[in-house]
């Protein structure tokens, strides 16, 4: 399994959670991108999934937040994961 992983940080939640800042075009930028990998590297059509670690920062500490499989492909064309 090849993951691409986005790491989204954030020093309170004023403007949201992390994991909110990987909207449907942030999605479709980096699977383009992981596209683009796999064709540069001749990868082929190795099974592949996309996570996201969110880390939040506050007083209290900081919470880390892993999401596997947090999104799949956007469905406007491409290789399906």
């Amino acid at each position: 399994m090849l993951c691409f992983i986005e790491v989204k940080g954030r020093r309170g939640t004023g403007f949201g959670a992390p994991a909110e800042a990987v909207t449907p075009e942030k999605q479709r930028r980096i699977a383009r991108a992981a596209e683009e990998y796999l064709a540069v590297k001749r990868l082929g059509s190795p099974p592949c999934r996309f996570d996201v670690v969110a880390i939040l920062e506050s007083q209290s500490g900081t919470e880390v937040t892993i999401l596997r499989g947090a999104f799949e492909q956007p469905e406007d064309g491409g290789r399906r994961w």
